[in-house]
């Protein structure tokens, strides 16, 4: 059974949802595979994998495939904004130290949106991962804005499933004014 919520790593949470959405022989775009971490309990073999990121020349918001080519497409940019206070390694991970703030974040996921509902087919899924951030001690609620953007883009929500940290969150300072974010999403859309 696939539960809403898992305690475990992304490649946990990648293998429940292609579980329930992903049919083998799909041709599958990950447009920011970096490491490869969603695969490490997916049989590739079963899929056409096409695995880019800015690394391989690749950047998401434009994709090198033609319209209504794709199954699946799977986009996990950088969650939060660059800044003074932001690990060194979360901007080198993410190339994000020109990232200034929120709203620029919000349009890096809206530029990637609208790129998947061009390349995918008609009733392809792309799956979004996300993880709502604090700025300036406000609570910007990343997931809740991305599923906007999908249904502003044409795609119906289909799932929304809740990856639970195993370890504590890294922290910048001893003092706390909201609860520390554990958790990530992913979202999960079919283009209409």
């Amino acid at each position: 059974m696939i539960l809403s919520a898992c305690i475990g790593t992304n490649a946990d949470l990648i293998k429940n949802a292609f579980e329930l959405y992903v049919k083998k022989g799909s041709t599958v775009a990950d447009v920011t595979f970096g490491k490869g971490v969603f695969w490490q309990k997916i049989n590739k073999e079963a899929f056409k994998l096409l695995a880019t990121d800015l690394q391989t020349g690749v950047d998401f918001r434009t994709l090198p495939y033609d319209d209504k080519s794709i199954d699946v497409l799977l986009l996990d940019p950088p969650y939060m904004h660059g800044g003074a206070t932001v690990k060194q390694s979360i901007k080198k991970c993410y190339k994000n130290s020109g990232i200034g703030s929120h709203f620029d974040i919000v349009r890096l996921y809206a530029a990637g949106i609208l790129e998947a509902a061009r390349v995918l087919k008609k009733k392809g899924i792309i799956m979004v991962k996300c993880q709502d951030e604090i700025e300036s001690a406000k609570q910007r609620w990343s997931h809740e804005e991305i599923g906007q953007l999908l249904d502003l883009f044409g795609f119906l929500r289909k799932d929304l499933m809740i990856l639970m940290q195993k370890t504590e969150p890294a922290r910048r300072f001893d003092y706390q004014n909201t609860a520390r974010k554990n958790h990530s999403y992913l979202l999960i859309g079919e283009l209409r």
